[in-house]
């Protein structure tokens, strides 16, 4: 729900932005022209303060509307922008055919490409653990154990059979119904006791078999073509034993686009939107990793906090203190170093650092400098 890594790669391809998010960071403020937070839940963004917001924009200044998540529950939000500002990116009617559940995973099969085991009632046997999924959340926390005892399924949730691997990403381009490579990452968990699948981060330049990184290829092309896709993506998928299943895919820009930001991924992004040919120039040698950071407990935080300069999304404090509820995100750190690994560690180890930062913010303020 953070607008900031899409702002940050709009401004360097010399774009002005107006930005809408959940957060509204120190950064996304400096950057973007003008920056409106707008509520969201786990079903996105207030749809009626959102289209307030856009009805009070002059549309005739506007190139179009660039989106992440926050519609994927609610695409036909997507089609009601889509009248005032120009989609920059997938349709609303293909967001709504590849975040509804059974339909998604009925493609895949029709299409050779594996995933784990979906199904509408958890089988009884204890060798196999299932993961009960909304089909359009994000950032794990709609993720849960399936219990024993049979759950009745809400609207577009699912099933899903838990397999115990390396989780991937593939982020790339679609046009003309081909798909360009921009990167393979490594995603990691950050769990809590009510959110054990919580998103804990990613790192770029993750090393693949080349035979994993064609499974990929080809389900991404396949995907592609089957639904249409349009500029940039993410596909999420689980390796083991040599096998590439396939989870989901954001047809959207995702948080792993921050980790590229060097590569002018926005200014490629809009071409293929607009039926121009991209061209995507992958010089950075370096692997990018970035972590979130969730407050262990409720936290008020002022001025008085230091903030090291591998930490971005920081919270607003310019006008009033920010309190943070135990479990939001407080910010995300960065880390660059030659190889994925090493970024990734690096990352971690600064979400270690930032939390003992924080522990001046617990239950009581942080004075003025």
């Amino acid at each position: 729900m953070s607008a900031r890594p899409f702002v940050e790669s709009a401004k360097r391809a010399g774009y002005r932005i107006t930005a809408i998010d959940a957060y509204a960071d120190m950064e996304t403020l400096a950057l973007a022209e003008l920056s409106v937070v707008v509520d969201c839940d786990q079903q996105g963004f207030d749809a009626q303060a959102l289209l307030a917001m856009i009805n009070d924009l002059d549309a005739s200044q506007y190139l179009g509307f660039v989106y992440g998540s926050g519609f994927e529950a609610q695409p036909e939000l997507l089609q009601k922008i889509s009248s005032k500002i120009p989609l920059l990116g997938n349709t609303a009617a293909t967001v709504s055919k590849i975040k509804t559940a059974f339909s998604f995973f009925d493609n895949l099969q029709q299409l050779n490409i594996p995933f784990p085991n979906v199904v509408k009632c958890p089988p009884a046997e204890p060798k196999h653990r299932y993961l009960k999924k909304f089909a359009a959340g994000s950032g794990g926390s709609h993720i849960s154990w399936a219990k024993k005892s049979s759950q009745s399924l809400e609207s577009n949730c699912y099933y899903q059979e838990y397999i115990r691997g390396c989780s991937v990403s593939l982020l790339f381009l679609a046009h003309n119904n081909s798909v360009e490579v921009i990167g393979f990452n490594e995603q990691w968990l950050s769990p809590s006791v009510a959110m054990p699948f919580r998103y804990g981060g990613a790192v770029s330049q993750f090393h693949l078999a080349t035979d994993i990184q064609r499974q990929l290829i080809n389900s991404a092309q396949k995907i592609t073509l089957a639904f249409g896709l349009l500029g940039l993506n993410s596909l999420d998928a689980i390796v083991a034993e040599g096998i590439v299943y396939i989870l989901e895919i954001n047809p959207r820009l995702t948080a792993t686009v921050g980790l590229y930001v060097e590569s002018n991924l926005f200014q490629q992004h809009i071409k293929a939107c607009l039926g121009q040919s991209p061209i995507v120039a992958m010089s950075v040698k370096e692997a990018s990793a970035h972590a979130i950071v969730y407050a262990p407990a409720e936290l008020t935080i002022t001025t008085g906090l230091a903030w090291p300069d591998w930490a971005v999304d920081i919270p607003d404090i310019t006008k009033k203190n920010a309190v943070i509820k135990e479990g939001n995100p407080v910010c995300t750190v960065v880390a660059q170093s030659l190889n994925a690994e090493s970024a990734k560690q690096l990352a971690q180890t600064r979400v270690k650092l930032m939390l003992q930062l924080l522990e001046v913010c617990r239950g009581t303020h942080v004075q003025h400098r």
